[in-house]
């Protein structure tokens, strides 16, 4: 997490350094984004009394948006992450359907996110506070294994059989919506920082109700 957060600062300060602060025309304008999503700790509760607690984490950003007036822009973005969670899961050891145990598990989740998003800035000038927000996907691998290793085998005309191991893991995926407040600052014609505050609600089948997760989001964006 430090050497993310690292890299991210060491990156607007780069891109940053030699802009010149003015007025930029975002009307008619691209922006594409790269951005850290700081990422709150957070539970949720799933069907037959399963629970799950995801500790705090960082994940990554790509966005790209189009402006069409200076306060409306329409976009795409892609985040994709991992965090480490512990949970307690429902186990049916009779095959009757009905829960008789429990089984505690912890280990990092892998997930993907794909969103269409409206935002609405405020202001016209460099500086202006916006809120946004999104509709789209979210698939999420849980890395618990469905069913024992298997291994396969190959030919490589220069190394011979190559054989390597596989397993299935426990996967979830649903609607995903988002909705989030903040600030953007323009530097120049071309370069802008983003920061907000973010809520991000998925609707998985297998969930009680739909679990939220929250976070603090800043990107840097590219204009054109």
């Amino acid at each position: 997490m430090k050497w993310s957060i690292s890299v991210f600062v060491a990156l607007v300060l780069a891109t940053t350094g030699g802009a010149a602060v003015q007025a930029a025309d975002r009307e008619g304008m691209w922006e594409t984004s790269v951005g850290i999503v700081f990422q709150n700790s957070t539970e949720a509760d799933f069907k037959g009394g399963s629970q799950a607690e995801f500790d705090s984490d960082t994940s990554f950003k790509l966005g790209f948006d189009y402006h069409y007036t200076e306060h409306l822009q329409i976009g795409l973005s892609f985040g994709l992450g991992t965090t480490d969670y512990e949970a307690s899961l429902a186990t049916d050891i009779n095959g009757d359907g009905n829960a008789d145990g429990f089984t505690n598990v912890r280990g990092d989740l892998e997930f993907s996110t794909f969103l269409v998003n409206g935002t609405y800035n405020f202001m016209s000038g460099p500086f202006s506070p916006f809120v946004t927000g999104g509709l789209g996907w979210s698939w999420v691998d849980t890395n618990i294994a469905t069913e024992p290793p298997q291994v396969g085998c190959w030919w490589d005309p220069w190394y011979g059989y190559i054989c390597t191991s596989f397993q299935d893991t426990k996967t979830l995926d649903g609607l995903a919506y988002q909705l989030g407040v903040g600030a953007r600052y323009d530097f120049s014609d071309t370069l802008a920082v983003h920061g907000s505050y973010r809520i991000n609600w998925i609707d998985f089948d297998q969930a009680e109700g739909t679990p939220d997760f929250d976070g603090f989001e800043l990107r840097v964006g590219w204009k054109f």
